[in-house]
């Protein structure tokens, strides 16, 4: 009996031993604050209930664009530096001052972060813990596809992304307005649109070639938001007309067939010489004369063209002994119409340098809806001489950009 209970006491004695020797490694009190150093690792933080940050400095730069009316001014979007990472910032204050492209260090002392509407979100973060560097950077978006996004957006978080040839839908409007279903032919997300946005007056284009914008989460729908225009393009960014095609040397009016399609040529001709200013083997040399309604001195497009923001116009001079003693500006303008050629409204003028044997180039800007119809006219609206005939210029390569 007295062994079995000298065995007890030894046994009571290790396990008195075991539990000192652990309770030395319980660490009692409060954990230190967490203080991850990228946008990467603070998503990896596990998020418990009162959480607060230490002192951090997290680089980022900042992805959206509150310029186009798409983003809330009081939300900013920071995208890690090296990592398929973001993060949005609910802001106490409108922001103002901080822009896409804005490398940032935050400063997460004190500020908490919380789950709004299935994404994880950092709130109550002064404005002046986000310090700009001075420094810009363009952020690639990632390409992906729609399966994709839903697959890793939760790991991700409100990414850049770029999506390929999908569809729009329209659902209660023909406008880009509301949130709207887009698929890819093998999954379905949403894209959202603000309700005064840049995008409110713009109509659904049904297929877009592709499309940049943040991932974002509501509830359980995930969604792409683009900041601007310039995020939607539709199928080609833009076409040149080089005037390369056909041969005419009559200065009456006349259709001609070139690579964009049929082109009126009223008052012009096809010109191939030496001294006539050019890109290729040839231009239009445009005249025009006052009374001859056969003469006009116009090139216009015979067709139209959806979506046309700018259009640029290579020009210059006939070295001719007229053209070059003329002492009045020698000028065109350049006109648009969106009824089909009906009628045209004056975008913009340029004037010929007549000093120089060579084209000059100037730019206009259409800025036509995506699914609006279009069509430019040049016009030679330089002073005639005392025979009623324009001086002669030169038109060549003509760029759309969509």
């Amino acid at each position: 009996m007295r062994k079995n209970l000298n065995r007890l006491q030894a046994l009571l004695l290790v396990l008195l031993c075991l539990f000192c020797s652990c309770a030395k490694d319980i660490r009692l009190g409060k954990y230190p604050d967490p203080e991850p150093s990228s946008i990467y690792n603070l998503r990896r933080v596990q998020i418990t209930e009162g959480l607060v940050w230490g002192e951090t400095a997290i680089p980022g730069v900042v992805t959206s664009d509150i310029k186009h009316g798409n983003f809330d001014s009081r939300v900013l979007v920071i995208q890690d530096l090296n990592n398929e990472a973001a993060v949005a910032v609910a802001l106490p204050v409108a922001n103002a001052s901080l822009n896409a492209g804005d490398v940032v260090v935050m400063n997460l002392k004190g500020a908490s972060i919380v789950e709004r509407s299935g994404e994880l979100t950092i709130i109550n973060l002064p404005l002046e813990q986000l310090k700009a560097t001075g420094e810009q950077r363009v952020v690639v978006p990632k390409p992906v596809s729609i399966a994709a996004v839903l697959a890793n957006a939760k790991y991700w978080g409100p990414l850049l992304v770029k999506l390929d040839k999908i569809s729009v839908y329209n659902q209660e409007s023909d406008r880009l307005n509301g949130d709207l279903v887009i698929d890819d032919e093998i999954a379905e997300m949403k894209v959202s649109f603000n309700a005064g946005s840049a995008f409110e007056q713009e109509s659904n284009p049904g297929y877009i070639e592709s499309l940049i914008g943040i991932v974002s989460k509501r509830g359980s729908d995930w969604s792409v938001r683009p900041r601007s225009l310039n995020d939607i393009r539709l199928g080609v960014s833009e076409i040149l007309e080089d005037f390369e095609q056909g041969s005419n040397t009559n200065y009456d009016s006349k259709v001609m067939t070139f690579v964009t399609g049929a082109w009126v040529i009223d008052g012009g001709i096809t010109a191939t010489s030496t001294a006539d200013p050019k890109n290729g083997k040839q231009s239009i040399r445009l005249q025009g004369t006052v009374g001859n309604a056969n003469r006009n001195g116009v090139v216009a497009m015979n067709f139209d063209l959806k979506g046309v923001k700018t259009v640029s116009v290579s020009h210059g001079i006939y070295p001719a002994a007229a053209e070059l003693a003329n002492i009045n500006p020698t000028v065109l303008s350049v006109e648009v119409s969106r009824n089909g050629g009906q009628t045209y409204q004056l975008v913009g003028t340029a004037e010929i340098d007549i000093q120089s044997r060579s084209l000059s180039t100037n730019t206009f800007s259409i800025n036509a809806g995506f699914n609006e119809p279009v069509r430019i006219r040049i016009v030679n609206t330089s002073q005639p001489f005392a025979n009623n005939s324009r001086p002669r210029i030169n038109i060549d390569d003509i760029l759309f950009k969509f």
